[in-house]
């Protein structure tokens, strides 16, 4: 692999460089137990101090993985644009290597296409291939809603309260706020990493949790369409599953889970049109 500042075959398409730097810290990550989030964005909006989900593994190899991870979550880079390894890997002061594993390891994921000879770039989903995961993932986030009906202290029904009023007061910001669709990434992120602690079902909650990283992902492709008209719409759904979730009522809270996730799965559809 390599990037490209190096030569290109003749007659292949030039491409465009991702910008290296700190992606948006707050999508790809775990909420803290004992925080709801405070602070301000350029929306007027609070958000929290949060951390990286993989970072206590520590590693090199490991570091390049989340850094790459996020870049891929929010859209840093696109499928037109080679991943700058000599950069990245400056950014995270560390040699070539330990991105390039990285590298490999989200292709081998599915995230990533390597072209020999040429880099590394993200990988286009094919519609079947979204439709497909989106069933998954829906079952999985129902499972995860039921659970929380059923287990759910008053704490946690009032955070999911709370990040859902954030989202609501997004939803009323104008389209052209700068950010829009990432905060709101982060917040749908924070909203139902709270659902999966509320269930109470660690191993459940890890595996949900893998499937909200390829979900971010698909998403990040085609954010600006899935997002900005949808924020209203999407915080409606929210807002029923939570109202579920603290009546205590399993079977509603998964049905309204399952029709947010499938809702999601169609205006990603309607993308590609």
């Amino acid at each position: 692999m390599r990037d490209d500042s190096r030569s290109k075959r003749p007659g292949r398409p030039k491409r465009a460089r991702a910008r290296v730097g700190n992606p948006l810290q707050d999508v790809y990550l775990t909420k803290p137990d004992d925080a709801v989030g405070l602070g301000r964005d350029a929306a007027g909006l609070h958000r929290g101090k949060m951390t990286l989900k993989n970072s206590r593994r520590g590693g090199l190899a490991e570091r390049a993985y989340d850094h790459l991870k996020q870049m891929l979550v929010t859209g840093t880079v696109t499928d037109q644009q080679w991943f700058p390894i000599d950069e990245i890997a400056a950014e995270l002061d560390t040699s070539r290597q330990p991105v390039m594993d990285a590298l490999r390891r989200l292709s081998i994921e599915g995230f990533v296409e390597i072209v020999p000879q040429v880099g590394c770039r993200p990988r286009r989903p094919e519609i079947n291939e979204i439709r497909d995961f989106f069933q998954l993932f829906a079952e999985g986030e129902a499972i995860i809603a039921e659970l929380a009906a059923e287990r759910a202290d008053p704490n946690v029904v009032l955070t999911l309260r709370l990040i859902s009023a954030q989202i609501g007061a997004l939803s009323q910001q104008p389209d052209e706020v700068s950010g829009r669709s990432d905060l709101y990434r982060s917040l749908n992120r924070q909203l139902h990493a709270e659902m999966r602690r509320a269930a109470h079902s660690p191993a459940l909650a890890e595996i949900v949790e893998s499937l909200g990283d390829r979900s971010d992902f698909y998403i990040a492709c085609f954010k600006d369409k899935v997002f900005a008209p949808n924020l209203k719409i999407a915080h409606t759904e929210h807002e029923e599953i939570i109202e579920a979730i603290a009546a205590g009522n399993g079977r509603k809270a998964r049905s309204a889970m399952k029709k947010h996730i499938t809702a999601t799965e169609q205006r990603l559809k309607e993308s590609f049109r």
